[in-house]
């Protein structure tokens, strides 16, 4: 059975108001930062298995979730400023920072920028090179992704079913995606459902992506930095968005990293199925002694 949220509620952060998560209500410090068309609920699988140790917290970036949604304002180095502001806003003490995918990059700038306001860094399945160049370049699955934002769908049940037929999700269901996709809609009024995410914020995001270079943050990064990698292909064995080259990149340029490799799991499995092991080795690295 899921662990409930002690926490479900808002927070005015800088100019906004920000929807969070709490989880666990001892311990160390955890918060975590969720990627491009994502909800704070994509960690409940974390936090059942961290929160018997640490308060492990989650919240929806501006422009997704129940998070405020500008009209424009959208970029790595200002959601890495709404991560400082919220860290003051709920009085953590130098967190560890957990993110996935545009998490992680967004991890990756608040890192190198801010460097006492953390701890501990855990970089999910990103932080490097894109391995594509241009938007008509991107994976299918990112495309899919980005693509259910801002359109209708006629019931809540047809919403999942679609995202079912998806072989990268539809083979490991469970109940941490039950959760997720719960929260990522709005019910409209006729009955048909309609993704949170804001469309031109997404897109704004996705344009500040390409001007991103990771390799001047790598050596920037002061704190101990855990690098996970989802090893499995999407819908072809080589679109993944970390690649393995990459990694290593990585791994030679952050001068106090540590890598693990998932080869049986995909970008999204890594969150999903985290009980089934990356959980058990982030427990093991911000718990171990600095």
């Amino acid at each position: 059975m899921p662990v409930s949220p002690v926490r479900d509620e808002y927070i005015i952060a800088g100019d906004l108001t920000f929807h969070y998560l709490q989880w666990g209500e001892q311990g160390p410090p955890i918060l975590c930062v969720h990627g491009i068309t994502a909800n704070a609920f994509c960690f409940q699988a974390l936090a059942d298995e961290l929160s018997n140790s640490h308060r492990v917290f989650a919240y929806d970036l501006r422009g997704r979730g129940d998070s405020d949604k500008p009209e424009s304002g959208y970029s790595l180095s200002i959601h890495a400023d709404d991560l400082a502001e919220i860290i003051d806003a709920l009085e953590l003490d130098r967190p560890s920072v957990i993110g996935h995918s545009l998490g992680a990059m967004i991890g990756l700038n608040f890192a190198a920028r801010y460097p006492d306001t953390l701890s501990k860094l855990i970089l999910m399945d990103g932080g490097g090179h894109l391995p594509w160049r241009t938007l008509e370049e991107q994976p299918a699955w990112l495309t899919a992704s980005i693509g259910r934002l801002g359109t209708p769908v006629a019931s809540f049940d047809e919403y999942i079913q679609r995202l079912k037929f998806a072989p990268f999700l539809g083979p490991y269901w469970n109940e941490y995606l039950d959760i997720y996709f719960a929260h990522d809609v709005f019910h409209q009024h006729d009955g048909s459902v309609i993704s949170k995410g804001y469309p031109a914020g997404v897109y704004e995001d996705q344009m500040g992506i390409y001007e991103y270079k990771p390799e001047l943050l790598w050596p920037r990064v002061e704190v101990p930095t855990l690098l996970l990698r989802a090893g499995q292909g999407l819908f072809t064995p080589d679109d993944q968005l970390l690649t393995g080259a990459v990694a290593e990149e990585m791994l030679a340029n952050i001068k106090d990293c540590q890598f693990v490799n998932y080869p049986e799991l995909n970008h999204y499995t890594i969150v999903f199925l985290a009980k089934d092991g990356p959980a058990q080795t982030i427990r093991n690295f911000v718990c171990a002694k600095s």
